[in-house]
């Protein structure tokens, strides 16, 4: 099995920059109309953007360069101008309207005859020179906003990127009249971060469909040699897949063994034998788009006379976590709270036999662990304050994880957990597997 890269780099970078600006021209007006934001302000500096800033960067921006100061302003007409008051940069123009163009101390005559000879010199030897306090006062007495929505909040770290510097050069620019009129970014913060197109589902897809990929790989013998391979080399071997196809992992996979006598092992040095339940956990970040995948696999073993009955139970196991799967995608319906997903499927799975059932899954998309609603914590199956309260929107994306605690009579009935993770797109009213979930137990042998 040789797992192929999703695309070439520059085909990436091209579709992410399609992707950017498709949600800035569609996404973006319909949640500020939703929101009912007048003008929405994103401040971040180099190496210390804050969670939002990097979701309005174009492919050719790895971070902010220097500051990046975004103002969003919705028109009578709904239609939402769009301006960077940055210092200049000839590649950002295709996204944004530039408006610091002649700012203290910049050379532009050099700048604009070497980079930017479309923008009109005359015109810019003309302008009063401005720094970027003085261009965003002008640019908000220009469009005088009822509301200025602003990256701070005491409840979600996604919206409070707003740093203690920043704040302050904002408050500087706005005023006393404008800045009275600064309200919190949270409502809109979360909508924007996660909202997908379906250009968006389809590159998440591909994400998780990759993911599965590399974890069927491993899961094989051409990585794992029972007796000889550690589990610390088995879940390396997935993140390293990952890296050489331009995949970076947004946290550090693991591979845990359950056994006979053992129901917990995840100890980086120890062997992986005939007769283990492997447990992987591994994601992803492709492009924009992260994936968060859980899959389960028995490393065969015929030399033991219970392998028979030890390979129908777990695969009975299977069943009942992927019971719950679906017991918990069927409890998704827009306007739910996650709190609320999360009872109903509990009080299902337990109705239908299901004893000891545990859910805890979460948004994700532009982040692994991304905003929206929280559906259960691991070992909090009751009510999540805060993202538990948050509520299901259409065309969001999930990672649907979940476990069942067992007992395996062949093992002296151990009681062992056995999990399940999947990315899942809600869309038109329904959960949606892109990329397939696991159907059958992974048999290594």
């Amino acid at each position: 099995m040789n797992v192929q890269a999703i695309m070439p780099l520059q085909e990436l970078a091209r579709l992410c920059d399609e992707i950017l600006l498709e949600r800035l021209e569609t996404v973006l007006p319909e949640l500020m109309a939703e929101t009912n934001t007048d003008m929405w302000i994103v401040i971040g500096d180099e190496y210390n953007e804050g969670p939002t800033v990097p979701s309005l960067l174009p492919s050719s921006f790895f971070q902010a360069r220097r500051k990046a100061l975004f103002v969003f302003a919705r028109t009578d007409t709904g239609r939402v101008a769009r301006y960077i008051v940055s210092r200049p940069d000839f590649t950002i123009d295709r996204f944004y309207d530039p408006v610091l163009l002649k700012p203290p101390g910049f050379d532009f005559e050099t700048f604009y005859g070497t980079f930017a000879t479309n923008y009109d010199i005359e015109a810019i030897r003309a302008m009063e020179t401005e720094d970027t306090r003085q261009r965003l006062a002008r640019l908000v007495r220009d469009h005088d906003p009822r509301t200025i929505a602003i990256e701070t909040s005491s409840a979600t770290a996604f919206a409070d990127g707003l740093s203690k510097s920043n704040y302050d050069l904002l408050m500087e620019a706005l005023g006393e009249t404008y800045g009275g009129r600064t309200v919190s970014s949270e409502t809109l913060t979360i909508r924007w971060l996660e909202s997908r197109t379906d250009r968006e589902i389809e590159l998440f897809a591909s994400v998780v469909a990759k993911t599965r990929e590399i974890i069927a790989e491993v899961y094989s013998t051409e990585v794992i040699s029972p007796g000889t391979t550690t589990l610390g080399e088995a879940r390396f071997a997935m993140m390293e897949r990952g890296h050489r196809l331009g995949m970076v992992p947004w946290f550090d996979a693991t591979v845990w063994a359950r056994r006979a006598g053992a129901p917990h092992i995840d100890n980086d040095d120890a062997v992986i034998l005939p007769g283990d339940l492997l447990h992987c956990d591994v994601g992803f970040r492709y492009g924009t788009l992260c994936s968060d995948v859980q899959e389960m696999a028995y490393v065969d073993n015929p030399e033991s006379p219970d392998n028979g009955r030890v390979i129908a139970r777990l695969q009975e196991i299977h069943r009942i976590a992927a019971h719950l799967r679906e017991i918990t995608a069927q409890a998704f319906r827009e306007g739910a709270t996650g709190n609320e997903v999360l009872a109903e499927a509990l009080h299902t799975a337990r109705t239908e036999g299901i004893e000891r059932p545990m859910i805890y899954s979460h948004a994700t998309g532009t982040f692994g662990h991304g905003p929206g609603p929280t559906i259960g914590q691991f070992g909090n199956q009751t009510f999540v304050e805060g993202s538990g309260e948050y509520r299901i929107r259409d065309r969001t994306c999930y990672a649907l994880e979940l476990n069942v605690r067992e007992a395996v009579p062949a093992w002296d009935d151990l009681l062992i957990m056995y999990g399940q993770e999947i990315g899942i797109v809600f869309r038109d009213g329904a959960v949606e597997y892109p990329a397939g979930r696991q159907s059958t137990l992974h048999i290594i042998g």
